[in-house]
């Protein structure tokens, strides 16, 4: 294994969508930033009839991936490849060994500049850059021979099992979810070369990707 792709998938992390913005509060939307994350804790409300409802208006699940991902040996040693790849077809390239705001609201504040900023834009930063992308576009630009889903709905497999296939392959690539509730889409599970579950119980996405780095970090040499 060179190096390991992480892309956390149909992540919540999305501005109001435009058909909520006439129920927001206006006061909210005369500020300069108008691209307001969308976030269940305060949007729940506007959010009946949505589509998707259970999988959107969740940043805080990608904030704690992302926090869970970049604050380990193997993301600081930049062997990890980080895409954040959103439920509207955005994606974040983030650039090796960034490390984003570690406090929530800083965080989400980041994102809603970037979004911003997206239509004047796409390249950020040389730090993060956002495009339009399809997942299965996303995949095959990454250039993986090995590409492993996780769901709880995959097959049962250990993380050690699950680690040995990922350093015999060149540039393995593991999508996670980046939303609570729901499952991965039809257009993402064809896209992957296998799609497996870690035990019986529904794990959180930070810590599937905690579990699997810190098994990769084991195997002599990796770091």
């Amino acid at each position: 294994m060179n190096s390991l792709t992480i892309i956390l998938a149909e992540s919540a992390l999305e501005p109001i969508p435009d058909e909520l913005l006439n129920n927001y509060p206006s006061t909210r939307l005369d500020k300069k930033n108008k691209k307001t994350l969308l976030d269940k804790s305060f949007h729940s409300h506007l959010m009946e009839g949505l589509v998707d409802r259970e999988k959107r208006g969740r940043p805080d699940i990608v904030h704690m991936s992302v926090m869970s991902i970049t604050s380990t040996p193997l993301y600081l040693e930049k062997k990890i490849k980080l895409y954040i790849h959103t439920s509207s077809n955005c994606v974040f390239d983030i650039g090796l060994g960034v490390r984003l705001p570690k406090s929530y609201h800083r965080f989400t504040g980041l994102f809603e500049q970037l979004f911003s900023h997206s239509s004047q834009n796409k390249n950020l930063s040389s730090l993060i850059t956002l495009n339009d992308s399809s997942f299965s576009e996303l995949v095959s630009s990454v250039n993986s021979n090995y590409v492993v889903a996780f769901s709880r709905h995959g097959t049962h497999i250990t993380s050690k099992d699950i680690t040995d296939k990922l350093i015999h392959s060149k540039n393995p690539v593991l999508v996670v979810g980046g939303f609570s509730h729901g499952t991965m889409s039809k257009q993402v599970l064809d896209s992957v070369d296998a799609t497996y579950s870690l035990g019986n119980y529904k794990l959180e996405s930070h810590t599937v990707c905690s579990r699997m780095i810190y098994e990769l970090e084991k195997v002599p040499g990796i770091l």
